[in-house]
């Protein structure tokens, strides 16, 4: 069956694979030289990056593409429960008149190194404010002498434990709603990964983005995280599937790298959820609804010329 996703030129793909790769590279890179970056960090770069990405305009095909996002901030979401860290919309366009959108749901969890530990952020840390970076009193661990640290496959993404509430609300989510969560997990270029924090003379890893982040279907991760012992975090091999999910990649038995999820998979109709009913009330109560499942938005546009 025909989509209007088809109409969507390859030069588009490409453009939109390449503004996502440039932010996989950017917020890996982070990650490597940051070891214990809260996972909310994580995400603002990642949002930061693609929204500075500059608008396009393809003369040729008459067509335009803008990345554009919102942060919507900590709160409780479905049934007080956190569906997503962030979602993405594509909105598809002609000449301004929208025809069709796009979502997928995106549930962001970071990799743990074995040495330097990750102190999540809490509720206090957000009434706390500020004060929590400014008016710290206690000793802290020294950085005027390196440590080594590094990630391997038994590393583990400790904010995610087998028999935890939020796996279920997901899954209840997506049969209530019909709309795709996905995990986004934050690793590093490349694994086995090693260097030292803080990095010398401030230079940041040179490394090809390997490994980088990359996204799995949540069914996938829950399956793997109900076949652990309760409490346990699923590492990096516990998740590392048989074969590729994207046969160009042969990496991707850890998932789909972000850019093709997105430009390939997204775009191309093969994952996430078309909406071309403007009312349906499955998005509306994504998009307007005071229990709103995510933290932020980002939104593709892409507006299709007279001969798109």
């Amino acid at each position: 069956m025909a989509s209007p996703f088809d109409a969507i030129p390859d030069v588009v793909i490409d453009y939109v694979r390449s503004v996502f790769g440039a932010a996989n590279e950017k917020v890996s890179t982070t990650m490597s030289a940051h070891p214990s970056m809260h996972e909310e960090s994580l995400d603002h770069i990642l949002i930061m990056e693609l929204t500075a990405s500059a608008p396009a305009f393809f003369a040729e095909e008459q067509v335009g593409v803008s990345l554009e996002s919102h942060w919507l901030g900590a709160r409780w979401m479905h049934g007080r429960w956190e569906i997503a860290d962030i979602a993405f919309f594509v909105l598809l366009r002609r000449r301004g008149h929208l025809i069709a959108r796009k979502v997928a749901l995106l549930q962001t969890k970071r990799l743990y190194s074995r040495e330097i530990a990750v102190v999540p952020v809490d509720e206090s840390d957000y009434r706390i404010g500020i004060g929590r970076l400014a008016d710290r009193t206690d000793q802290s661990v020294p950085i005027s002498s390196q440590r080594i640290f590094g990630f391997d496959n038994t590393s583990v993404y400790q904010a995610t434990q087998a028999g935890h509430r939020q796996i279920d609300h997901i899954d209840e989510y997506f049969e209530l709603r019909g709309i795709p969560v996905y995990y986004g997990f934050y690793n590093p270029l490349t694994l086995p990964f090693q260097t030292t924090y803080p990095v010398l003379n401030g230079r940041l890893p040179m490394s090809t983005n390997e490994i980088g982040f990359r996204v799995m279907p949540s069914e996938d991760v829950h399956a793997i995280l109900r076949s652990l012992d309760e409490g346990r975090s699923p590492s990096v091999d516990n998740i590392t599937a048989t074969s590729p999910v994207d046969p160009a990649d042969a990496r991707s038995t850890l998932g789909w790298r972000l850019e093709r999820f997105i430009a390939d998979e997204v775009l191309r109709c093969r994952q996430g959820r078309m909406f071309e009913d403007l009312t349906d009330p499955n998005l509306r109560g994504l998009l307007y609804g005071r229990s709103a499942p995510i933290a932020a938005a980002i939104t593709v546009t892409i507006d299709l010329g007279e001969g798109g």
